[in-house]
C-alpha cells in the first residue's frame, strides 16, 4: 500500500512539476532573411500577456562569397506600456561568433554589430533579451552585407592599372619624340 501511495504521490508531482516548467515557455522564433539588394529590414514584435517572458529571435542567411555584415538594432520603450530589454545581439556561423555592442539611455536601447571577411556559409543574426512593457514590447533594424574582392581581383585590377600606366608612358615618349623630330632635331 506503502508502494502504490509513493507511486501516485510521484505521479502528480512529476505531472504538476511540468506543467509549470510549461507555463513560463520562452518565446523562440527563426525566419529567414531576404535581401532585396545589399540589405534587409529585421525585428519582431509581442503583445500583450508576453510581459516577463523572455525571447530569443534568430534570423537566418546565406552568402555565397567571403563579405562584411553590419547590422543595427533598436528598442524604445513608451513608459511602461510597451518596452523590451535586449541582452545580447550576435552573428554566429562557419565557427565564428561575432558580438555587438549596445548603448543605450533612459528608454532608448541600441545595438550594432559589425564583422569583416566572413567565408561564404549560413550565418545566423540573434537578438535575446525579455520583455518588459505591459503591452509587450518590439525592436527592428537592419543587416547589410558586401561581397569582399578576392585577391586574384583585386592583382588582376592592380595589373590592369599598371598597363594602362605603362601604356600612357609610352604614349608621352612617343609624343615628346614627334615634337622634338618637328623642330628639325634629331633624337641622340
Amino acid at each position: 500500500m506503502k508502494n502504490v501511495i509513493s507511486g501516485v504521490f510521484l505521479s502528480v508531482s512529476l505531472m504538476l512539476s511540468s506543467t509549470a516548467v510549461h507555463a513560463s515557455t520562452d518565446i523562440n522564433h527563426t525566419s529567414t532573411i531576404t535581401f532585396n539588394g545589399p540589405s534587409s529590414s529585421i525585428g519582431a514584435s509581442y503583445g500583450a500577456g508576453t510581459t516577463g517572458k523572455t525571447f530569443t529571435e534568430n534570423f537566418t542567411f546565406e552568402q555565397g562569397t567571403v563579405f562584411n555584415v553590419s547590422s543595427a538594432v533598436i528598442s524604445i520603450a513608451l513608459d511602461s506600456i510597451s518596452g523590451l530589454n535586449i541582452s545580447s545581439f550576435t552573428l554566429s556561423g562557419n565557427g565564428v561568433t561575432a558580438t555587438g555592442s549596445m548603448t543605450s539611455s533612459s528608454g532608448l536601447q541600441t545595438w550594432t554589430l559589425r564583422a569583416s571577411n566572413l567565408t561564404a556559409g549560413l550565418y545566423t543574426l540573434s537578438a535575446i533579451g525579455k520583455v518588459t512593457g505591459t503591452n509587450g514590447g518590439s525592436f527592428g533594424g537592419n543587416i547589410s552585407v558586401a561581397a569582399v574582392p578576392e585577391n586574384s581581383t583585386v592583382a588582376m585590377m592592380l595589373a590592369g592599372l599598371g598597363l594602362v600606366g605603362f601604356a600612357a608612358a609610352r604614349r608621352r615618349r612617343k609624343s615628346a619624340m614627334h615634337e622634338t623630330n618637328s623642330s628639325g632635331l634629331m633624337p641622340a
